[in-house]
């Protein structure tokens, strides 16, 4: 749309090129985005951003839980086990006829 817009009455050598020259820019734009991307999940974790995760989820964890448990249960478990089990809980406590029981423990660290 842009190409031929601003090729509009040059006729269509002008038009392929104006397109050709939007193509590459596209092309720029897409191998920035893919770079970006790459360089981004290749940096390391802020330390203390996921300890601030962690302590969120249990607390979320803590507060919303329907079965008995302390937070030292849930101390080594990882942050993808604490935001799966605020997951599960959402949903034991959304829906009534999924059974309220604890995590597997051992499968939970």
């Amino acid at each position: 749309m842009i190409a031929k817009e601003e090729s509009k009455g040059l006729g269509d050598r002008k038009y392929q090129g104006q397109l050709s020259h939007e193509l590459s820019k596209v092309r720029k734009l897409e191998d920035f985005a893919k770079d970006f991307s790459k360089s981004m999940s290749e940096r390391p974790i802020d330390t203390e951003l996921q300890k601030e995760l962690r302590v969120d989820y249990i607390d979320h964890i803590m507060k919303h839980k329907p079965y008995k448990a302390t937070r030292v249960q849930f101390k080594d478990s990882s942050s993808d086990a604490l935001r799966e089990e605020t997951e599960r809980i959402i949903k034991m406590n959304n829906v009534p006829l999924v059974k309220k029981t604890p995590p597997n423990w051992k499968k939970a660290k």
